[in-house]
Order: C-alpha cells, then structure tokens, then sequence
C-alpha cells in the first residue's frame, strides 16, 4: 500500500512539474503567433496607446466611408481590429499591387531553395519562347533583379497603358513586346507587367503555379487562406496584382516580415532577403502617395509616415501593410478598390496613420 501512494505521489510530482512546465513555455517562450493560426490580442493601454486614443482613432475611422478594415500591432500584438462599412473579419480584402511585396517573398523563397539560382539571371533564361527573331536582343538583358525593381526598361503597362494590356489575349507577350525606353537597369519604371513576367519566371523555375508555390511555401505553412489570385486569359498568376486575402493574415505575414522572416518558429523566408528587400535600392518616378516617398526596395515602398521610416505594402485604391520598425509597429488598413478613390481618401489614410495612430502613441 505504502508502495502504491509512493508511486502515485512521483506520477503527480511528475504531472505537476509538466503542468507548470507547460505554463512557463507559454508564458516565457511561446512565440506571439500561436500554433500558426492566431495573432494574440492584448489591451492597447498596455501598449501605447490610452482609450481615449483609441476612441479617436475609432471616430476618425467611421468618417472613412471607403475604408474596409483596420489592424493594429505592436511588438508583434494586435491591439486594434475593428471593420467597417459592412466588411467582417470573415471578408477577404483584395489588395491589388500590394500583391507584389508577397511576390517578392515568394522569389525570396525560391532563391532560398534553389529554384532560382541567382536574381541576376536573365528572364530569357527561363521564357525564351516570349522573345523572337524581331525582338530588341537587349531585352534578352532584363534580369529577376531589373523585374523587381521597376527597371525593366520595357515601358510600363501600369497607370495609362494599364487598359490596353489587360484588354490583350497574352499578357506575357505584350509586356515584353514594350519598346525599351531605357536600357535594362537604367531607369525605373512602375509597371505590373514587370511582376507578371516574374510570376511567370517563378513558375518555370519551380514547375509549379504561382499560386500553388504560394500555397506550398507560405500560406500553408502560415495557417492562411486566400480566396483568389486572379489569373491572365492563358491562366497564369497576377504576379503583382489581386490577391484576396484576409486583413487578420495580412496581418501575419507583415510580423513573420518584422521577425526577418521567422514564424512559429519557422524560418520562412530568408532573414538576409528580408533585409536586402526592405532596404533602398531605387529612387522611384512617377508615383504619388500621401506619404513622403524615401525610395523603393525589391517591391516593397520605402514611405515615411509622420517622422518614422516605413517599409510598406501599398495597393490601388488604398491598401496598406505598413511597417514602422522604430516604434515596432504594423499597420494593416484595407478599402474598397472598385471605381477611382477620390484623392480625398488617401488624404485621409495618411490623416488617421500619423495623426490619430501614431500621434497618440505613448512611447
């Protein structure tokens, strides 16, 4: 009997010491991405941020009537996750060209497992069948590195020549049938036939879709979800364009971006990608924002909101994944695409992010 209450006082030493074991893992070393599928909350107030000013942040947001949703984070904790004009947490968001940050990890990615050996390769490498006898043999020069950096030379199917492209029955052949106003690496250009062209790049290169890279690499692992990536007449992938995805997964990638590419203790993209692609590369023309511009890195925007530097994930019509790595913050800020937002709008995005979010911030 004595024997018996022994065993069972070392099997409930040994249940209590695992008990509070798995306490403290969580408490002290559990990432703030909880098994890949959650960001955990927290109260603003603990964060910077009184109820006073999340009131004000909340009342300037209501008077947005084309903004969809608004997130929130600090030291990788959503502290703010509210939605509004009828769009739920439920709802995917299409981001547009914020699509082309995700590309860029995807690229990320496929340099980190081989599919690509070098950003420096050529695209003729990979689609020659798009260039023939006629075409401009400098074009045969455009690099992965000119495509994700807006200088492929080629002009852009972007802005006015945006309709004509996507009005064409392959979109591949138009882009690289652009005539070269500079020589590759010269000249920026923003353009979403230079994204298109790397989607298609990435998916020769790997065997696979865009869209099923994407799945295999980093949704799935991440716990996410998208509705859509839409795709040209021929079926392949928007490269910088029409992603729909959640605000809350957004929301994901932009920490899993602010831990240099690790999450749930994952590493998911390259930590030295991560820091080459949110750095200055290029000094971008042609494109206004309601922030000032600094520069652009490998697809993603180098803004700067109120004083602090950002790296930012920025689509048409208004769509953000904004970066403050200062203060340690993440803003994800989605809206209605369809139909030309009046420039009152972004007027107002830039109001309610230096104004309202990072005015009140208690440092």
């Amino acid at each position: 009997m004595a024997k018996n209450a022994g065993a069972f006082v070392n099997y409930k030493s040994i249940y209590m010491t695992f008990k509070y074991l798995k306490i403290f893992i969580f408490i002290f070393i559990t990432p703030s991405l909880v098994n890949g599928q959650k960001l955990v909350s927290d109260e603003p107030s603990k964060f910077g941020w009184d109820e006073s000013a999340i009131n004000m942040i909340h009342e300037r947001a209501t008077q947005m009537d084309r903004l969809n949703s608004l997130l929130i984070l600090r030291r990788d904790t959503l502290v703010y996750e509210k939605y509004y004009n009828k769009f739920t947490k439920e709802d995917y968001s299409n981001i547009k060209s914020a699509s082309k940050s995700i590309l860029n990890l995807l690229v990320g990615i496929a340099v980190e497992k081989q599919y690509i050996a070098s950003i420096d390769e050529t695209i003729f490498a990979y689609l020659p069948e798009l260039f023939d006898d006629t075409s401009d043999l400098k074009k045969q020069e455009i690099t992965i590195r000119h495509l994700m950096l807006m200088q492929s030379g080629l002009k852009p199917t972007s802005l006015s020549n945006y309709a004509p492209w996507v009005a064409s029955e392959d979109w591949l052949q138009y882009a690289i049938d652009q005539p070269l106003e500079a020589l590759p690496g010269e000249l920026y250009g923003y353009s979403t036939g230079d994204t298109h062209l790397l989607a298609a790049v990435l998916s020769k290169a790997s065997g696979m879709t865009a869209l099923q890279f994407a799945e295999k690499y980093l949704y799935t692992p991440m716990g996410i979800t998208i509705q859509e990536w839409s795709t040209d007449p021929k079926g392949n992938h928007e490269g910088g364009n029409n992603v729909y995805i959640k605000p809350i997964d957004l929301a994901k990638i932009g920490v899993m971006v602010r831990q240099g590419g690790l999450y749930n203790g994952e590493q998911i993209v390259s930590k030295d990608w991560i820091s080459e692609s949110t750095a200055y590369q290029v000094e971008p023309q042609g494109i206004s924002r309601p922030f000032e511009i600094n520069g652009y890195g490998y697809l993603w925007w180098l803004v700067k909101a109120l004083k602090y530097d950002t790296y930012s994930a920025i689509g048409f019509g208004g769509q953000y994944m904004m970066t403050i790595p200062e203060l340690d913050v993440i803003i994800v800020l989605t809206s209605q695409y369809k139909g030309s937002a009046p420039n009152s709008h972004f007027q107002s995005i830039a109001d309610l992010i230096e104004n309202h979010i990072l005015k009140s911030l208690e440092l």
